[in-house]
């Protein structure tokens, strides 16, 4: 019934206050942290990493995004929205993983050569 009236959001049983009852209450902070922001953002932070870096490991991502993912989410759900970001990331071929599996580095995908005329 909340949610209709557009008082809250999320998925049951994370659910937090709408920006608008948020703004009314003073809350807006706490409503950022629970709002999920757009994956475009998570993507661009890994990819200004690695050019500043060149390389990184699951776990310097994982220092990374955890603490800029929504609150409302568990710490399993984090780790998973991370994988699969990253996952995502390799598929378009923005990214890919180096060295063995268990210790594998991410790094910036090389850019398609241009043919040479």
């Amino acid at each position: 019934m909340l949610k209709s009236k557009g008082l809250v959001e999320g998925r049951r049983p994370n659910l937090f206050v709408a920006a608008r009852v948020a703004a009314a209450t003073g809350d807006k902070a706490a409503y950022i942290r629970n709002r999920a922001l757009d994956k475009t953002h998570y993507m661009q932070l890994v990819v200004a990493f690695l050019r500043q870096y060149r390389k990184a490991t699951r776990e310097e991502l994982d220092q990374l995004l955890l603490s800029k993912l929504s609150d409302a989410l568990s710490a399993q759900q984090k780790r998973n929205k991370i994988r699969n970001l990253l996952q995502e990331m390799r598929r378009d071929g923005t990214i890919r993983p180096t060295g063995p599996r268990k210790t594998a580095e991410w790094v910036l995908a090389k850019p398609p050569e241009k043919p040479r005329g």
